[in-house]
């Protein structure tokens, strides 16, 4: 048996679940399981007349935003950096004449 990979125990809406992981990744699933935690008590509080099943859809659409905010920050990352590259060949041009 791999001793990087154990299992853990979350609960997410009352439901146990155990999920065998990367030991290193602990905290990263332990923080997901808070912040699922939080988005569903949060969901539930503003919508308490909705279905259990809809404030889950919910979470997950939220994190799903998430998500793509932060793959939109990461995308334009090697952008910024082309662009300062760009800048200092434009600089290094200019100051030639």
């Amino acid at each position: 048996m791999n001793d990087d990979i154990f299992t853990i125990n979350v609960q997410i809406g009352g439901f146990p679940m155990a999920l065998r992981i990367p030991r290193s990744d602990e905290e990263i699933y332990r923080r997901a399981e808070k912040l699922v935690t939080k988005l569903t008590e949060e969901f539930h509080h503003k919508y308490n007349q909705r279905a259990y099943e809809d404030i889950l859809k919910l979470v997950a659409y939220q994190l799903a935003v998430k998500v793509s905010k932060n793959e939109l920050k990461e995308d334009t990352t090697p952008l910024a950096e082309k662009i300062k590259l760009l800048e200092k060949d434009l600089d290094a041009v200019l100051n030639q004449k």
